[in-house]
């Protein structure tokens, strides 16, 4: 029995399709079912509680955030079971860290209100102002990102790790090529945000 045990795990075999394919699902199930916890962690002078299931803004901003995956080829779409499945569980992981990212508990006392300033300032075409406020939106996500983290400990591991694993089992690709091309996907945005803010400060600095 040892020996068979450790055959399994030294093996250098891959798995087959259907093994990786369910395994993918059983990860991204693990991640998101988590999501439907809550997560209290108990402080010297306060508690922190936290909970993430998705809402209908967070499912929103997880569907403009898998599209594009999709639509380059990074995240696998079929005319069948598996991959619908599959979607649905993608889904449910990206609005739930979208949630965590929004500050969790149904509710933001920061990020969420900036979220929609931003969306609201960016259709308006406010230019002076709009690559600002997404950076501040941004600086926001990260900081409820950091005081969610407090709440989940280990558990947070264990949440992002199911959910990545899942994501490169789905993709059929390295991890280094699956981060490589989000990273492309979604690095274009960011730096036309970023050069956004640097115009807008150096804007606001001529008026002063």
């Amino acid at each position: 029995m040892l020996e068979r045990l450790k055959k399994s795990i030294a093996d250098d075999n891959e798995l087959n399709s259907e093994t990786l394919r369910l395994l993918s699902l059983m990860f991204l199930f693990i991640s998101g079912a988590m999501s439907f916890l809550s997560y209290t962690h108990i402080g010297l002078l306060w508690d922190t509680s936290l909970t993430f299931k998705p809402g209908i803004i967070s499912t929103l901003f997880a569907v403009f955030l898998i599209s594009p995956l999709y639509l380059r080829g990074i995240l696998k779409w079929s005319k069948s079971i598996y991959s619908i499945f599959s979607l649905l569980l993608i889904l449910l992981v990206f609005a739930s860290f979208a949630e965590l990212a929004l500050g969790g508990n149904g509710k933001s006392q920061f990020t969420f209100p900036l979220l929609v300033a931003s969306i609201v300032i960016s259709w308006l075409g406010i230019k002076a102002i709009a690559g600002i406020s997404w950076i501040l939106t941004l600086i926001a996500a990260i900081m409820a990102l950091i005081l969610n983290n407090i709440a989940m400990g280990f558990y947070g591991f264990v949440y992002i790790a199911a959910g990545f694993v899942g994501l490169i089992l789905h993709s059929g690709v390295t991890p280094g090529e699956f981060l490589s091309g989000i990273s492309s996907e979604y690095s274009g945005a960011s730096r036309n945000a970023i050069e956004k803010a640097k115009s807008d400060f150096d804007s606001l600095n001529k008026i002063i």
